[in-house]
């Protein structure tokens, strides 16, 4: 997508924190808050921000005051209009409707909060804190605010972290767990494929046949794995190797959160 740029272009993006997408200047920011704003919290606004906003994007005026507000712990609102103020790119009404959403996102209670929290952990590849705050969500006293589909969908991403911080056992009994209660086609197959990954075929093969599928349906999962598979040449059992191989069988799983 095109983005009209009236301020300097950084030499030097600005990568976020969560996704890893990179801007390189202040309407480009601008863009990816309005666009990701369910996704934007007081942790969004770092030192790192203050620093390349006055250094790589020439926005000294905008970064001391936004330094300013860190520090006076002002409001997520008022962190984000200062942002959005600060050039054209967006309308007034586009960013009345903007701070409408934060106030719906403040407004949230704390166990919602926690989990969007803990997603945000999750998108930046930080596995194990995600995992810790999702555990805390199902073991806690917000664990009975949660719908049984909801509380499905925190397994399941505990599933994702646990697939890179503990084991395919732990990540397989999370996945299972996750079905029973989701009862989510992802779930589902998040499970078989880890069964397939531990070479478990009898009971890869029972719980399909156990899940209402067909020979075609079965087959069709297996050779996906292969495929997949197939494509990693595992040559040593070096930790480079194995987190090749773990990415490219996680990919064919499909995607968390």
């Amino acid at each position: 997508m095109f983005i009209r740029c009236y301020g300097k272009v950084a030499a030097t993006p600005y990568t976020m924190p969560y996704t890893g997408a990179k801007v390189y200047s202040l309407e480009e920011l601008c863009y990816y808050i309005g666009n990701n704003i369910y996704t934007i919290t007081e942790d969004f606004f770092t030192k790192s921000l203050v620093v390349w906003l006055r250094d790589e994007a020439d926005q000294r005026v905008l970064s001391n005051k936004l330094e300013t507000m860190i520090t006076n712990k002002n409001k997520l609102k008022d962190l984000v209009v200062t942002i959005l103020c600060a050039c054209d790119y967006y309308k007034e009404h586009e960013i009345r409707e903007l701070m409408r959403v934060i106030d719906d996102i403040v407004s949230l209670p704390l166990h919602e909060k926690s989990k969007i929290r803990a997603d945000n952990y999750m998108r930046a590849g930080l596995y194990a804190k995600s995992a810790a705050a999702y555990r805390k969500l199902l073991t806690g006293a917000y664990a009975v605010n949660f719908t049984p589909e909801a509380y499905g969908n925190i397994l399941h991403n505990l599933g994702i972290a646990q697939f890179y911080t503990a084991s395919f056992e732990a990540a397989e009994r999370d996945f299972k767990e996750a079905y029973a209660r989701n009862h989510s086609a992802e779930s589902l197959h998040h499970y078989l494929y880890l069964l397939l990954m531990q070479g478990r075929n009898q009971d890869f093969e029972r719980e399909c046949i156990e899940h209402g599928m067909n020979t075609a349906q079965l087959e069709a999962i297996r050779e996906r794995f292969k495929d997949v598979k197939s494509k990693v040449q595992v040559r040593t059992i070096d930790d480079e190797e194995i987190d090749k191989y773990k990415e490219e069988l996680r990919k064919a799983a499909g995607s968390a959160i």
